[in-house]
Formats: C-alpha cells, structure tokens, sequence
C-alpha cells in the first residue's frame, strides 16, 4: 500500500438524496486523567462501538466518521463502513488513533448514507478511551503524566 493514499468514502451509487445523522460529544471525557495540553503531536485511541436502528429495511453502503477540530483545522476519520443488503440495523465498531495538534474540540460522530426520508434512531454508543495506546510527543500518555 502506498504510505501517501488516504481513504476516500464513496458516495452512494444511486442518486437518492441521503441525511447525516450526527452524535455531538463532550471532548473533556476523551482526555486521559491529569493530561496537560500541549502544542506538541499528540494522540488518543478511541475503542468505538454503535449501533442504529432504521425505521426501514436498506441496501447499500454507510459510513460511520469521527469529526474532531484541532490547531492544525478540521478533520474527519472513518471508523467504519458496512456495505447492507435488506437491513435496518447498523453496528459499528473499531479502534480510531486520532491524531491530534493543540486542544481538541467539536467531536463529533456522523452516520452518512442514509436516506432523507428514513428515520435512525441511535440504540448504542460506547466510547472508550484506550489509555495504553495515547501518545504525547511520541511517549505513552501514561509515562508523560
């Protein structure tokens, strides 16, 4: 794999109009105990599951992006990306680094492909901060603290 691709989600083949649905959270309760913000290259390891209910059954692809700000701007990570055949229900789960320059703020979860005309509701979200694999300034957070 080439070290300088980046992972491009692809819109969906169709031409239906889709909705984002968007989860807004509390950037302080991602932070490891005691951190100092700094200005040097940091990063947190988020363990991600959610899931979501449609109000009817679907085909085709849907992404599930974490949107964070930091000093260098905007940024948004896929976590993960289902490719469904007649469902309606989605689970996504992964383990997202995120890089990260200054203080993080605006995180935010968005669910993207779905339809206008459905409705999602948001059945489970568990976040946890994976202290083990945060870094400041190239060190584990927990020998920095």
């Amino acid at each position: 794999m080439n070290s300088n691709s980046s992972v491009t989600i692809a819109p969906l083949e169709s031409t239906q109009v889709t909705q984002t649905h968007s989860i807004y959270l509390d950037a302080e309760k991602y932070l490891p105990v005691n951190f100092q913000l700094t200005d040097r290259p940091w990063s947190i390891s988020l363990n991600i599951l959610c899931s979501f209910r449609m109000s009817d059954y679907l085909d085709g692809k849907f992404a599930l992006l974490l949107e964070y700000q930091d000093l260098r701007g905007k940024h948004r990570l896929p976590v993960d990306i289902l490719e469904l055949s007649f469902e309606n229900a989605l689970l996504f789960s992964n383990l997202v680094e995120i890089p990260v320059r200054g203080e993080l703020s605006d995180i935010c979860l968005k669910l993207t492909g779905v339809p206008k005309d459905i409705d999602v509701e948001t059945e489970l979200l568990h976040i946890h901060l994976e202290e083990s694999r945060s870094y400041s300034d190239s060190q584990p957070i927990r020998k920095v603290l």
